[in-house]
Order: C-alpha cells, then structure tokens, then sequence
C-alpha cells in the first residue's frame, strides 16, 4: 500500500490542514485576542506542531516515493527557519516547541 492510500494518513492530512485554517484565521485576529483567546491559540499551535512532527516521522520511514518528496519540501521550508541538515529534525522541532514556550511565558507576565 502506498503511504498516501492509508485511511489514517488521509486522516492526519485533513485534520492538519483544518488545524492550519484555524490558526490561519487565528491570525487576522491576535491583536484582538484576550490573554485566554491567545493562550488557545498557542495551545492549538502545540497541537499542530506535534502533529506535523510526528507526520513528518512517519513520511520519514516510508519508501513511498510520494512520501520522500513531501519530506524534502518539509526540509526545504524548515531551512527557510534556519534549520541545517546537520542540526536534525528533531533540534528544529524542539527548537519550534521552544519558541511557543517563550510566548507562553509572555502571556504570564
């Protein structure tokens, strides 16, 4: 089965991209937000962004040659980040959920 046929991949798929809306939509109204609207939105960004790592994992045990171009497009943003092959995908990940951390703190002060 290629990796894109799987129900659960259609699945993860649909439900990251609705997160995505979301926090699209988010976005045109932060400056509005209460200090509570605001803690959601970064709890809906912690949610997408575990989401998107553990999806991105998964592409990356596939062969599926579907799979494997979706992965280097994920790369190839991730260094628009200054993320670096060397560094792993796992140091930017942690590096993304570092910064929704320090905005979290913001909110407290």
């Amino acid at each position: 089965m290629r990796f894109f046929d799987s129900d659960q991949v259609r699945d993860t798929i649909m439900e990251l991209e609705s997160l995505q809306l979301e926090l699209t939509n988010d976005l045109m109204h932060l400056a509005e937000y209460s200090v509570e609207e605001r803690r959601d939105h970064l709890k809906r960004l912690k949610t997408f962004l575990e989401k998107q790592k553990v999806f991105f994992f998964r592409i990356s045990l596939s062969d599926d040659p579907d799979a494997l171009k979706i992965k280097e497009k994920v790369v190839e943003a991730a260094k628009m980040f200054g993320y670096s092959e060397g560094d792993g995908m796992d140091k930017f990940f942690d590096q993304l959920d570092h910064t929704i951390k320090n905005l979290e703190k913001t909110l407290d002060n």
